[in-house]
């Protein structure tokens, strides 16, 4: 039997802790941790059917995702550079600089190569994928057929740069095309020089294209410290640095920023393309050239140029060709249309372009003599004297469009076509220049506006003292710069407004000084014969109707003039009332008065003719009326005698 243990030992006892369970219950030992293990992430998946290796939550979490998140942003813009480039190469921008200079016939084959090179490629690339799905071998085939898409894009690209250095004459320089970016502009502006460093010039917002979708827009501002207005006489620099030709560059100040401007560039000429309307053929209201403004063309935005001709003075020169007849109808149609104005036409051709005017021209010289047009320059000299002896009776300064009514006072227009006919005559020239000049320089307060033009332009067919006091100058086509300047004004052809490279394309093209301190690229208005025709005839009947044509033996002033003149018989003085009571039975009167017995309305009838009531002392008594020298002085101007 063994022997029991011993507890109370104290000596050689020791207490021993076991687990308690339960009864019945097996006990597993709890494994050990898990290593931790780095996770990771299926770059590659080789399978080209199935489930993704690892799920959506542990990529997220993934050390790896910034990775993937750069890879996919720069794969992103890579992937949009390259398409720009393709869309460039396709739409051939390398060949801005062909474009520019006319070679449109040139680029557009170009295009029409690479469109179709781009078609084949993608038709081909299309074709293999879809049979490549269909064998279910598509990703082996696709990496080389990429490969080969690319090498022909890139043989493409590099074929057309070639092509473009071998029959365009391209140099290295740069050309900002259709569609440049602020880096491109910035640097353009940096080579226009004055305007800055490319650092230090600033392009405000996104360059766009124009509401027409026909050139860019842009807004830009220079270094500090620059005007606007130094940007703006750089143009023809600028033009030169964008690779366009200068009507191609239009630049305006910004509103509130004296340091800024909008820039728009056109993709092509402005300056040519189908005729341009005159909105004068089909008008059908009269003109009123005091208040109005005349509409002579289009510029290089497309917008209306239009100028005023009071107190102004108009020269407009061109070679044969140019459309310089058509400029000229623009501001004669305008100035027909009004029925109140009285032209004075001299026509050098011999009446062949003014002819359609002669039915209500004031004044119709057909010829070109010297001697005659000095001496219709002298009665209008005199027509001026006597207005400023009327102003001063009136206590007026200038003729304008409130007074001009009641002092009797329309528009006098003297227009002188082929101007050195007259000018460059041994006998008559440099009288009529004194004459001409005379009326330019103190006609402008009297309401009289001199309009000249000429197919030659040279120094000694508008002297300088005349074109220099001449403030519309319109220069269409020219065959050299010294022409242009003639026009113009010294100096502007070397600044790059220079009518000798309008192209004889560009029929009606031309440069307009008038409003603004700086010429302005334009069009003119096209006005053909038939509509010379027309409207001349629309402003005969307007003028027969506000009774203001020119004297005929039939016509009311001079009927009433005679009427008067036989009213006052022998005597020299007659009162308006002893006149109202001697021709109030006249037709002459009687049939266009609504009162015949209307002091007022006589006199607002005699006004224009140049004739007023005045106090007339007849045997000791004085009282308004008339002299009958003053009839008959009348009668001879209305027929120029």
């Amino acid at each position: 039997m063994t022997e029991a243990p011993n507890f109370d030992s104290r000596r050689d006892a020791r207490v021993i802790r076991l687990p308690v369970t339960r009864d019945a219950q097996d006990v597993e030992k709890a494994p050990p941790p898990a290593p931790k293990v780095r996770r990771e992430v299926l770059a590659v998946v080789t399978r080209t059917r199935g489930d993704l290796a690892l799920r959506a939550d542990r990529v997220r979490s993934s050390r790896a995702m910034p990775v993937v998140k750069a890879a996919a942003r720069h794969s992103t813009e890579g992937s949009a550079r390259i398409l720009g480039a393709w869309w460039r190469w396709i739409t051939a921008a390398d060949h801005s600089q062909a474009l520019a200079n006319g070679k449109g016939e040139f680029v557009e084959a170009i295009r029409e190569r690479r469109r179709k090179i781009a078609l084949y490629s993608a038709g081909a690339l299309a074709a293999g994928d879809a049979w490549g799905w269909a064998q279910d071998w598509w990703a082996i085939w696709l990496p080389p057929a990429g490969a080969a898409l690319l090498v022909m894009t890139a043989g493409g690209v590099v074929n057309a740069i070639a092509t473009a250095k071998d029959t365009n004459g391209s140099d290295e320089r740069t050309v900002l095309g259709t569609h440049p970016g602020s880096k491109a502009i910035r640097h353009a502006l940096e080579a226009a020089g004055q305007l800055g460093k490319a650092d230090d010039i600033r392009v405000i917002g996104p360059v766009t294209r124009n509401g027409s979708n026909s050139g860019w827009v842009a807004t830009v501002e220079p270094k500090a410290g620059v005007p606007a207005a130094k940007l703006i006489k750089r143009q023809p620099e600028i033009a030169a640095a964008f690779g366009v030709g200068m009507p191609q560059v239009a630049i305006d100040p910004a509103r509130g920023h004296n340091g800024r401007v909008t820039i728009e560039c056109f993709d092509d000429d402005p300056l040519s393309g189908d005729p341009v309307p005159s909105p004068l053929v089909p008008r059908a209201d009269p003109f009123d050239i005091w208040r109005e403004k005349v509409h002579v063309g289009l510029d290089a935005r497309g917008r209306a140029v239009k100028f005023s001709l009071i107190e102004r003075s108009l020269l407009v020169g061109g070679e044969a060709g140019s459309g310089k007849s058509s400029a000229d109808h623009n501001v004669l149609g305008a100035v027909a249309l009004d029925p109140h104005a009285r032209m004075w036409l001299i026509d050098g051709k011999g009446g062949a372009d003014l002819l359609d005017y002669e039915q209500i021209a004031h004044r119709f010289l057909a010829e070109p003599d010297p001697k005659a047009c000095y001496d219709v320059a002298l009665e209008l000299q005199e027509v001026m004297e006597d207005r400023y002896r009327g102003l001063k009776r009136a206590g007026q300064r200038k003729v304008t469009a409130e007074n001009w009514e009641d002092l009797g006072m329309p528009l006098e227009f003297l227009h002188i076509d082929e101007i050195q006919r007259f000018t460059t005559d041994d006998e008559f020239g440099k009288k009529i220049v004194k004459v001409l000049w005379d009326l330019v320089s103190r006609g402008r307060a009297s309401g009289i506006v001199l309009s000249a033009a000429t197919q030659r332009p040279a120094a000694e067919v508008v002297p300088t003292l005349l074109r220099d006091i001449l403030s519309i100058r319109w220069a269409l086509r020219c065959t050299t710069p010294q022409a242009s300047d003639t026009i113009l004004g010294q100096g502007w052809a070397g600044r790059g407004y220079n009518a000798s490279t309008i192209d004889s394309t560009q029929r009606g093209a031309g440069l307009l000084l008038a409003e603004g301190a700086m010429p302005v690229w334009l069009r003119s208005c096209f006005i053909d014969d038939n509509d010379v025709a027309a409207i001349t005839r629309r402003a005969y009947r307007l003028r027969e109707s506000a009774g203001t044509l020119p004297a005929r033996e039939s016509s009311p002033d001079v009927l009433l003039l005679k009427a008067c003149i036989a009213a006052c018989g022998d005597a020299e003085k007659i009162w308006t009332a002893d006149l109202l009571d001697r021709i109030s039975d006249d037709p002459a009167w009687a049939g266009v008065a609504d009162d015949p017995n209307d002091p007022a309305e006589l006199a607002r009838r005699l006004r224009p003719l140049g004739l007023q009531p005045k106090g007339q002392d007849i045997d000791g008594t004085n009282r308004n009326g008339y002299r009958r020298s003053d009839f008959t002085e009348a009668l001879n101007r209305l027929f120029g005698r």
